[in-house]
């Protein structure tokens, strides 16, 4: 999410018209929104693709999967892969 503000006060710092930026802020913020970086979809029968969806966004990493069980690790490389 840090990240996201970042680039946010990028746009809105950035050079142009004042409603521009605000609608191309307005735009980008609705597409955010669905990211799984943001916000996501809770169940257990997702959780595998969650960790993709995750890694793939750049949120995490597979470092970040240490303490997960050598099975998940395992589904999740060979999905990757």
């Amino acid at each position: 999410m840090d990240k996201l503000n970042r680039e946010y006060m990028e746009i809105l710092n950035g050079e142009g018209n004042p409603s521009d930026k605000f609608w191309h802020l307005e735009k980008r913020i609705k597409t955010d929104k669905r990211s799984p970086g943001v916000q996501l979809q809770l169940t257990r029968t997702d959780m595998v693709w969650n960790i993709i969806a995750l890694i793939n966004n750049e949120v995490i990493s597979l470092e970040d999967l240490n303490g997960f069980s050598d099975t998940l690790k395992e589904t999740v490389d060979r999905i990757l892969a």
